[in-house]
């Protein structure tokens, strides 16, 4: 597959569609622990409850090991780059996690 990267654009775009899908798993992760714990759910289905109204948050270890799937092995200029705050994401160095506040 990665032979048919020709861009950086091409980069950003598919690493983008595999945080974005990393971030999905993560809330609907959230949603499933949220009602096992007795959370209350709102008309418009989701959960009232603090918790899902914060933050997403996935390892870098993790999305990295996503982009090695796909033969992409180096993620740092994604995660400097403006693809990843222009999509509303915040590389945590320090904590080694990118986030995202719904």
């Amino acid at each position: 597959f990665a032979k048919f990267l020709s861009s950086r654009e091409d980069k950003a775009h598919l690493l983008l569609h595999i945080l974005q899908d990393m971030m999905r798993n993560e809330a609907m992760y959230q949603t499933i622990r949220q009602r096992q714990r007795g959370g209350t759910e709102k008309r418009d289905g989701g959960i009232d409850d603090g918790v899902l109204a914060g933050t997403l948050e996935v390892l870098l270890e993790e999305f990295e090991s996503r982009a090695r799937d796909r033969r992409i092995y180096d993620v740092s200029e994604f995660c400097k780059g403006e693809a990843l705050r222009d999509a509303g994401y915040v590389l945590d160095e320090q904590r080694g996690i990118i986030l995202r506040n719904q």
